[in-house]
């Protein structure tokens, strides 16, 4: 067994930044030729939407919901959040996020309005309508458009995911103005989330935002298993059996394909590998860890500068979120977005919205475990250095970083990757150039980003469906 230091080296690079982030930008501007709202909305047509999930997989619906009625060339009512599933939160769309700005900010591109109005004096039921996952512009044009023309008005429900992940550029753009502009948190949690992010800059010049995503609730959907016996088999099957129709799984075979999040140990251990020393300042975004303090301890001896909401907040302060998780998350949100490194943990919903936010402003070092490549490590580092282990670290993590042109565009899901609204300086390095210099540096383990496991985004569909039942 290695003996891990507490210094994480010197390895000749700046930990968290990339040096050449300043010549990215996010452009997400419509064209000229973009018709806008007054121009393109119908009269008599009205689109409601139903999102789906906990708050970021509600965010993708947000987003995709404004795109849908500009294909349909119609009147988006303000969104209705998901109320019943899993998380039991009973905020509404304005109780999350800034009502009036959304709609001002996005007057040019559609028509918002708060609430479905009367017809005929009376108030009326729209036709519900769940269309498929990946829906492109000609599924929305069969499946939706005639039911809207008959009725006027249609509401798509569980919509999530529900719009294709590959658009025109455009179309694209708009995504990003909803996403990283439109979408604006309430002022009272804006303010919460600036005070957890000026508490954090008071302890340290710098610090690591980790969401580190290891709840009962997606170790047992998963179908993980950590070696904890018969306890950790009872517990977590009770907690699967809640979803009747998910089939048994093979926590080995789900473990070695990289599907299941890293303990809190390995994610310490991968940290100190990366070069973050114990004295860094660490704050974890997560709800309540399967293991406790027992779960958590590793993770702290490593790292002992270790914080929370609960921590740096008192529960005075917290009191007016603490009862709704998605107003819970979206202050963990605003920590995860300003720190100098987010650590993600998993590719679920908020990892994926934040690996997208931080390229889009600026190329923030965002770091996602190349889960499979570790697991294989982690299993054999009783038999290595801690100088084997810490490099071979490194070189599985080529590409999974954050880095300027890391992911080629058009891969992945458009959230983390949102390729059509990132524009760079001439004379930086393309996604090609960089990718051939990364397969000099890995040498045989070389993992081309070209490899389907790089996101398997049928998986997290499937998660996420299970998950808001």
């Amino acid at each position: 067994m290695f003996q891990v230091p507490a210094s994480g080296g010197n390895l000749g690079r700046d930990l968290w930044s990339w040096s050449q982030s300043t010549f990215y930008y996010g452009c997400s501007n419509a064209s000229k030729t973009f018709q806008t709202a007054d121009i393109k909305t119908l009269p008599d047509r009205y689109l409601l939407i139903a999102t789906s999930g906990g708050l970021n997989q509600q965010r993708t619906g947000i987003i995709d919901a404004v795109v849908a009625a500009y294909m349909l060339n119609a009147t988006l009512v303000i969104p209705r959040l998901d109320q019943q599933s899993y998380w039991k939160d009973t905020s509404c769309f304005a109780e999350i996020f800034d009502v009036n700005w959304f709609i001002s900010y996005l007057s040019r591109d559609v028509e918002i309005i708060k609430e479905l109005p009367p017809k005929g004096g009376k108030a009326w039921i729209p036709r519900t309508i769940r269309v498929p996952r990946k829906c492109d512009p000609t599924c929305y044009e069969t499946r939706v458009l005639p039911v809207l023309n008959r009725t006027q008005a249609v509401e798509l429900t569980k919509f999530d995911y529900r719009l294709s992940n590959r658009l025109d550029t455009e179309l694209q753009k708009l995504r990003c103005r909803v996403n990283y502009h439109a979408l604006r948190f309430t002022d009272p949690i804006l303010k919460m989330g600036k005070l957890l992010v000026e508490r954090m800059k008071m302890k340290a010049k710098h610090f690591i935002a980790l969401h580190l995503r290891f709840e009962p609730d997606m170790l047992a959907f998963s179908g993980c298993y950590y070696g904890g016996r018969d306890k950790e088999r009872a517990e977590l099957g009770a907690i699967r059996k809640r979803w009747k129709t998910l089939h048994a799984s093979n926590p080995e075979k789900v473990r070695r394909n990289g599907k299941c999040p890293l303990t809190p140990e390995e994610v310490g251990l991968m940290l100190r590998a990366l070069g973050f020393g114990s004295d860094v300042h660490v704050y974890v975004a997560s709800g309540d860890v399967y293991g406790g303090e027992e779960s958590l301890a590793p993770l702290k001896g490593l790292f002992p500068n270790f914080h929370s909401k609960q921590t740096i907040a008192t529960k005075e302060e917290l009191a007016q979120f603490s009862s709704f998780s998605g107003r819970m998350a979206a202050l963990d949100y605003i920590v995860c977005d300003e720190t100098d490194v987010f650590v993600a943990n998993n590719n679920g919903n908020m990892a994926r919205m934040l690996a997208g936010r931080r390229r889009y402003f600026g190329h923030k070092p965002a770091i996602r475990p190349n889960a499979k490549k570790l697991y294989k490590l982690f299993l054999d580092r009783n038999n290595m250095t801690w100088e084997e282990f810490s490099s071979r670290v490194r070189t599985y993590q080529i590409g999974f970083m954050g880095e300027p042109n890391e992911m080629k565009p058009g891969k992945g899901e458009f959230h983390e990757n949102p390729d059509s609204c990132l524009c760079q300086a001439k004379g930086i390095e393309t996604f090609e150039e960089k990718n051939r210099k990364d397969a000099v540096k890995m040498g045989d383990e070389y993992q081309s980003i070209e490899d389907p496991d790089w996101i398997d985004v049928d998986y997290l569909y499937k998660i996420e469906e299970f998950m808001s039942d």
